[in-house]
């Protein structure tokens, strides 16, 4: 049976790192060494035993999984992974992201190290991840990711 509406089934895009489909994604889940905000992309220390956001001359291993609501009332910083926490980094799927930049459906998906933001000339490529839709820069944007 088609669905005919989709908010039943998926919130509407709301912050970075929120799945944007349910279908097919896979998550694994690693230590944190440096605060991760979500939907960053993000790559392993020097040991393999956490990660920390991208860095110039990193190699992407994910995106990280929003998990929780942020508290609007008291206004936390509560968007990210602490150090020391456990964290969901998607490494298939369709995830949102904020786009650095102009970006167009199919293009492929570099991150800037400096802003942390995904464009299409940015200094770290993202293999096999491509944009799904088309944005200006610091929209949210779907991107679709398949890592190994």
């Amino acid at each position: 049976m088609p669905i005919t509406n989709y908010p039943d089934y998926m919130q509407p895009a709301g912050k970075a790192g929120q799945l944007s489909s349910y279908q097919d994604y896979t998550a694994d889940t690693y230590a944190v060494e440096k605060t991760v905000p979500f939907g960053a992309a993000v790559q392993l220390n020097a040991t393999g035993t956490a990660i920390k956001p991208i860095a110039t001359g990193g190699v992407v291993i994910g995106i990280a999984l929003a998990q929780n609501i942020h508290d609007y009332v008291e206004k936390k910083d509560d968007q990210n992974y602490q150090v020391g926490e456990p964290a969901a980094i998607v490494k298939r799927g369709r995830i949102f992201v904020v786009a650095g930049g102009d970006v167009i459906n199919g293009q492929a998906v570099k991150v800037d190290p400096a802003t942390q933001k995904f464009t299409v000339d940015g200094e770290v490529g993202i293999n096999g991840a491509v944009f799904k839709a088309n944005a200006t820069a610091n929209q949210l944007v779907e991107i679709e990711i398949n890592l190994p």
